[in-house]
């Protein structure tokens, strides 16, 4: 309890120093490593459209959008599943999710046992073996040890993210909106866990009996919630966590490179923010949500101007996958999963058709910047297509880390992408949908189910041209057929 007490006066404190432009002056002379720092920031649920570089014009991105004009704006990069587990492994394992225990949806609470499997390395391990200092902040949605359900009573949770490379963590246990709903810090639990008495997604309302059924069949473990747990200071908090290690680790070791694998809740329900984001987009409580988002990448990036070190540092900014239309308040009453009634005028996707979970291109097509001073020339945009999946190779070439065939099965190196390069690195893709369905993308042509459609003339998806292509569909189905069963889609060096 003292301890979050103790850190949401550090919140306050960087708020305030925020919006009234107070700045710590100290800094420490840069030793640039020969290796750059790398800071992966993944966020959950956002579109698309939802960032004003692509788009958006109700809801207002500068500091993302900063990113972008220093550094490149990827138009065709993909998550590996249009939902959030899977995603979460194929990115720090170079590896489809469906080539492991989890075929579909996604772990459904923090009560499950580890998905990364024992013996399989993770962009942690590899940057951690090649002399970098890692941290993983923010959502985890992986689950822990390997027997369930977790046992949370005695307060430290077994093979987890410390085992995965990560020399500090700073997670929920699962996720925001899943229980336990709590704190986990170097596998610690950060507070003591008391009963749920409200529902998550409507603050103030008892949670419906349906709801408490839903969690009867898809959780391991009783629905508890942290005692001192505040839902609007979620993502202050990661950013505050994310300073704190980027600062310590600089004073004290400013010629060691580290990667930070920053994971925020945003802009997945339920749509809490702090009372100074209240109301400041134009798209309702998930465009508070998104602008929030944006407020914490801005205030990280003041920071490694303040260390000056940011012209040493790669920063990504991506999705798990494609969004929910809106928050709540977009639904008829107000209410979770209830009818869709209006948008704000926003389209979270832009121009895609569909959105999460699904196999349309607005379940898995999303948004991706990279900004490395001196490194990527200044308002560049690629077209060529990547996947989250490629991290792994990409940051293994950064590194000069030598990937073997145990490691990063469907990963492709997207370093020359990233760097502005005109190269096409993967001919195909394959994505994966809520269900566990999958469908595959070579070139230009997609097949999705029995449709077929050539996303580069129609990339909403609107025309099926399977008729006109019967042969180009056999050889997709045969493609996806053989690449399931190869066991990996990327070449071993």
């Amino acid at each position: 309890m003292k301890h979050i007490l103790t850190l949401i006066v550090l919140i306050t404190i960087s708020l305030t120093s925020c919006q009234t432009g107070k700045k710590n002056e100290t800094k420490p002379k840069e030793k640039e490593s020969s290796k750059p720092n790398i800071i992966f920031i993944m966020a959950d649920d956002l579109g698309y459209g939802d960032l004003s570089c692509y788009g958006a014009t109700k809801i207002k991105t500068p500091n993302i959008d900063k990113l972008a004009k220093k550094g490149i704006k990827l138009t065709d990069a993909h998550s590996p599943s249009a939902v959030c587990t899977p995603t979460r492994y194929g990115v720090l394992t170079g590896r489809y999710s469906w080539r492991g225990r989890l075929k579909k949806e996604v772990l459904w609470s923090g009560y499950d046992r580890s998905l990364i499997e024992k013996d399989r390395k993770t962009i942690g391990n590899l940057m951690k073996e090649s002399g970098y200092a890692t941290a993983h902040i923010g959502k985890w949605h992986l689950g822990w040890e390997d027997e369930e359900p977790v046992d949370y009573s005695k307060g430290y949770l077994g093979r987890g993210p410390k085992d995965l490379g990560f020399d500090y963590s700073f997670v929920t246990a699962s996720a925001h909106n899943l229980f336990p709903i709590v704190f986990v810090e170097n596998h610690q639990l950060v507070s003591n866990l008391k009963p749920m008495d409200y529902y998550v997604y409507e603050p103030g309302n008892e949670t419906p009996d349906e709801i408490y059924e839903w969690h009867r069949t898809k959780d391991k473990g009783p629905m508890m919630i942290a005692d001192d747990w505040q839902p609007d200071k979620v993502d202050s908090l990661y950013g505050v966590k994310a300073k704190m290690f980027i600062e310590d680790h600089i004073m004290k070791k400013t010629n060691q490179p580290f990667y930070m694998h920053l994971t925020p809740e945003a802009p997945h329900l339920p749509n809490n923010v702090p009372d100074f984001m209240k109301g400041k987009s134009e798209a309702g409580t998930r465009g508070d949500h998104v602008q929030m988002l944006d407020w914490v990448v801005g205030d990280l990036i003041d920071k490694l101007k303040e260390l000056d070190i940011e012209k040493n540092t790669l920063v990504i900014i991506t999705s798990d996958n494609g969004p929910r239309p809106v928050g709540i308040d977009g639904n008829i009453d107000g209410k979770y999963l209830a009818d869709y009634e209006h948008d704000f005028e926003h389209k979270s996707a832009g121009n895609l058709r569909g959105f999460k979970a699904r196999l349309w291109e607005g379940g898995h097509r999303v948004p991706f910047i990279a900004q490395w001073p001196n490194k990527i020339g200044a308002g560049q945009i690629s077209n060529n297509l990547i996947c989250l999946t490629d991290m792994m190779a990409t940051f293994s070439e950064i590194i000069g880390y030598h990937l073997d065939a145990t490691m990063g099965e469907d990963s492709f190196n997207a370093l020359p992408i990233i760097l502005g390069e005109d190269k096409e690195i993967r001919e195909n893709i394959i994505h994966q949908d809520y269900e566990g369905n999958l469908s595959i993308r070579e070139g230009h042509y997609k097949l999705l189910g029995e449709s077929l459609y050539n996303i580069s003339k129609d990339l909403g998806e609107n025309k099926n041209i399977a008729a006109l292509h019967p042969q180009k569909v056999l050889d997709l189905k045969q493609l996806l057929k053989t690449q399931v069963e190869n066991k990996r889609t990327a070449p071993v060096n």
